[in-house]
């Protein structure tokens, strides 16, 4: 049988193993120039996901029945790509996260998977071929049951922190456009949907029926789009942002908080109105809820809860209401500027941000509701 690269399921494969290697380099560079942990981590996630492809890349070139000494070779490193993908959340949305000595407990399974491996790569093909038949079977599916709880452990971990994230978010910035990472969450859910398939197939081909390579290149080709997907979206919609979000509150901040009697909650609240009123801080697209503690006259942990009950709003729709509120009071009195243009004027700082909450606090799109004042 001979070496064959040139058939559509190699150069598919390896298509997607190319990009992915070329934006791995560059997220590499990226991340040492910047020291972004949160680009490094990608770069080796990706490149562990391309090295899980030469599998299929050459077993459809038949380099495996021509090289039968390959078998074992660890080129699929299992155990390591939900971590991954954790280290790599946790590095984007807090920039000064620094792994610990126990995080490097979490690389043991991996290590101890690629010690295994590796001691069976070095045996005769002869021997390979006796422990296939008495031994393989047993391993082969208590390595799949493991891994498969081990990485969606992780991408569970990785999800849960993501959705904290999002509500941290909303509760200390009033403009999050670009620090939200939409496409985070798409590819969290995009890669666990990816893992699971992958379980499904391992589960078959361990306790149903035998799979063949052209069975499996079904799910390899799902983890090959999958692959450049994440190369693409990863360097260009990732980048970290100088966060410190995890940071605990102040147990005297906490203790405060829990002591605010009713009269201070609206002695307070009526001191935040005036400060709306008056000072109109909103119209800083840029403003966080440290800044309005400043003008507030207390602190993050008091100003949070204050907005929380007493307005029963997180800080984000807090700030936004009264900038739509802004833009239909200046839409009133004006015919002469654009809606986006009395947006931004107003403190929104994208199009996109200012139609989501344009709808949420009027039921209406702009166009609607200008249409609706055109008519009036």
């Amino acid at each position: 049988m001979e070496i064959d690269f040139l058939n559509f399921r190699s150069i598919l494969v390896f298509i997607c193993i190319l990009q992915g290697l070329i934006f791995a380099g560059l997220l590499t560079i990226r991340g040492l120039r910047q020291r972004s942990r949160a680009d490094l981590w990608l770069a080796v996630l990706i490149v562990l996901l391309c090295s899980s492809l030469i599998t299929p890349l050459i077993g459809f070139a038949n380099v495996y029945d021509n090289n039968q000494w390959l078998t074992y070779f660890p080129f699929s490193i299992a155990y390591s790509y939900g971590l991954c993908v954790w280290f790599y959340t946790v590095n984007l949305t807090d920039s000064r996260h620094r792994m610990t000595r126990r995080d490097l407990l979490l690389f043991v399974p991996t290590i101890v998977y690629l010690m295994y491996r590796l001691f069976l790569f070095s045996h005769s093909v002869e021997w390979k071929s006796w422990f296939d038949d008495n031994y393989g079977d047993a391993f082969g599916a208590a390595i799949f049951v493991t891994e498969a709880v081990w990485n969606l452990t992780f991408l569970y971990l990785a999800i849960r922190h993501y959705r904290k994230y999002r509500v941290w978010l909303d509760a200390n910035f009033s403009d999050t456009e670009k620090i939200k990472f939409d496409w985070l969450r798409n590819f969290l859910y995009l890669f666990t949907a990816v893992i699971v398939l992958g379980a499904l197939f391992d589960f078959a081909n361990s306790f149903i029926v035998r799979l063949s390579y052209i069975q499996y290149f079904y799910f390899e080709i799902v983890l090959a789009l999958g692959t450049y997907y994440l190369a693409v979206a990863g360097y260009l919609r990732s980048r970290t942002i100088e966060l410190t979000f995890g940071d605990k509150p102040d147990a005297a901040d906490e203790s405060r908080r829990q002591l605010l009697s009713d009269a201070e909650m609206e002695r307070l609240r009526s001191r935040l109105l005036t400060v709306m009123s008056d000072e109109r801080p909103y119209l800083d697209p840029s403003l966080t809820l440290t800044d309005l503690t400043r003008a507030v006259g207390v602190n993050s942990t008091v100003l949070s809860h204050l907005i929380n009950k007493g307005f029963e709003k997180n800080f984000n729709d807090f700030i936004n209401e009264y900038r739509i509120n802004e833009v239909k009071s200046r839409l009133r009195a004006t015919d002469d500027e654009t809606m986006l243009a009395i947006a931004f004027e107003s403190g929104f700082n994208s199009k996109a941000t200012f139609n989501r909450a344009f709808k949420k606090f009027t039921g209406r799109t702009p166009r609607e509701y200008q249409e609706d004042l055109t008519s009036a």
